[in-house]
């Protein structure tokens, strides 16, 4: 009788197996990019910080955080530039990152291409 309720335990907990036929959803990494250290962030409205002050031959490191949501219901990112205002600086882009060293002194004003002023930044070379 011992040996038989042994098996009949043995069966059970075989048939428990502990594992689950669903699936956990997929958890995709969000698409924001952490600056680097003394970077510049670029969110959906602003640049933290928006004023920035470096020695002659820096660069600075600007990254797109402008993504909201999460890995599981998605993501929307929102594209935003840097623009100096000389023309120059980086691609309309809803992620990734630009950098750009400054060899000369001086006060560099840019903005986002599509706010404009409402979104702007100062770089003082100095």
């Amino acid at each position: 009788m011992k040996s038989f309720l042994m098996v009949l335990t043995l069966v059970s907990l075989a048939g428990c197996g502990g594992g689950s036929s669903a699936t956990s959803p997929t958890n995709n990494p969000p698409v924001n990019t952490p600056p680097a250290t003394d970077g510049i962030s670029v969110t959906n409205d602003a640049f933290t910080p928006a004023a920035k002050t470096i020695s002659p031959g820096g660069t600075v490191d600007w990254a797109w955080n402008s993504c909201t949501g999460d890995g599981y219901n998605g993501q929307t990112c929102v594209s935003r530039s840097v623009t100096f205002d000389d023309g120059t600086g980086s691609l309309v882009q809803d992620h990734g990152t630009f950098s750009k060293t400054f060899a000369t002194a001086g006060t560099y004003n840019y903005h986002c291409s599509i706010h404009g002023v409402a979104m702007s930044g100062k770089i003082t070379v100095q």
